[in-house]
């Protein structure tokens, strides 16, 4: 049996609050779009306010703007802002259940929204939303099937953290900070005396690329460089001709990706030859002599000193940096052999993250097709 939404639970909107009382630290926190996923806001108001708007631990919260998410609220109460709404789950239905089903109703009224800009979701729209309605118990033993996969999931994601932890230490205690030179101070170097370090030009992108769904070669941008990974999962493609055409883009193993406009200073590291070319908005660095200087090293290096990088960043409307200032950045350098060291322990964790993130997607793939059967 289906039910509507408004039937199983009460929707309550959002309080249009005052803007212009608004601060950073002064009165109650106050729940915007952006705090509804992470469970926590750094907005107060000082404007007086009815409790029905108080928002609780766990409360059931809706973003209307943008990507429409539910989410559980973290544990300090906040205000109920407009643009988000709570679900407040009636005797029928029960709240984890209808958390696990929101997220399937959500992603297909979003996909069905025209925009201009950004998605709003009306309530109009969350009125129709059909909800299977079980017993209460078939709900309960559901919801927490999914828990426990969640649970799982979550486990994964904090192994892989700790991962990543453990080769920043590794790092702060091989060499510390190689900007200030605390700890090593054999050899200072800027990044143009070890390194070529270019870039995609506009006109270059404008009379040879045209992106394609398929084709030979991967155009890595700006959003496929993370936090010294590779991303994949949203990828454009060129031709093998087009790429020949460009060989100052050209990507090889152990060339480095830096975006510099933008978001400013993420990296990753070419992993194969004759599979990449360089999109805009990413600097390509390329050792000069790998004899001297490893690059999983110096892609760990930029890593780590992203503060430093920003200082050389214009302050304007869309910061960026230019390929002079990437030849500026300047570093003392440790002997190789203690990067190659380093470069060996990355790998061998890396290993270890491999098999964990093997697990964690197959865990999401079983939570997939546990939601099929669900909720269809």
């Amino acid at each position: 049996m289906k039910k509507l939404l408004p039937e199983v639970c009460t929707i309550q909107y959002g309080f249009p609050f005052d803007s212009a009382k608004f601060s950073d630290s002064n009165g109650m926190p106050l729940i915007r779009i952006r705090d509804v996923v992470r469970g926590y806001s750094e907005t107060y108001t000082t404007e007086e306010y009815k409790s029905e708007y108080i928002v609780h631990e766990n409360d059931l919260l809706i973003g209307m703007d943008g990507e429409f998410n539910i989410a559980k609220w973290g544990k300090t109460p906040a205000l109920l802002n407009q643009r988000v709404c709570r679900l407040a789950p009636k005797d029928s239905i029960d709240k984890d259940y209808l958390f696990y089903f929101m997220p399937i109703a959500l992603k297909r009224i979003e996909e069905k929204t025209p925009f201009v800009t950004v998605k709003h979701l009306s309530a109009k729209e969350l009125n129709k939303i059909e909800i299977p309605v079980l017993s209460l118990e078939e709900q309960r033993k559901i919801a927490e099937t999914l828990s426990k996969v969640d649970k799982l999931i979550a486990f994964r994601d904090q192994q892989l953290a700790k991962l990543d932890e453990l080769v920043k230490a590794r790092f702060v205690e091989m060499f510390g900070d190689l900007v200030v030179g605390d700890k090593i101070q054999t050899s200072k170097k800027k990044i143009g005396e070890i390194a070529s370090v270019t870039k995609l030009a506009g006109f270059e992108f404008t009379k040879y690329i045209q992106y394609k769904e398929h084709g030979d070669i991967i155009m890595l941008r700006g959003l496929n460089c993370k936090q010294g990974k590779l991303i994949l999962d949203d990828v454009k493609w060129i031709d093998r001709k087009t790429s020949d055409l460009l060989p100052r883009s050209k990507l090889y193993y152990g060339d480095i990706l830096m975006t510099y406009a933008g978001t400013i200073g993420d990296v990753a590291m070419v992993d194969e030859n004759d599979k990449y070319h360089l999109a805009p908005n990413v600097a390509k660095v390329s050792i000069n002599n790998k004899k001297a200087y490893n690059p999983i090293f110096l892609m760990y290096l930029f890593l780590y000193s992203n503060d430093y990088i920003m200082r050389f960043a214009s302050q304007v409307a869309q910061a960026s940096i230019n390929m002079e200032k990437i030849r500026n950045f300047e570093y003392y350098f440790p002997d190789v052999t203690f990067q190659n060291q380093f470069a060996t322990f990355v790998e061998r964790v890396d290993k270890q993250k491999q098999t964990v993130q093997q697990s964690l997607e197959k865990l999401e793939l079983m939570k997939k097709a546990l939601m099929q059967e669900y909720f269809g």
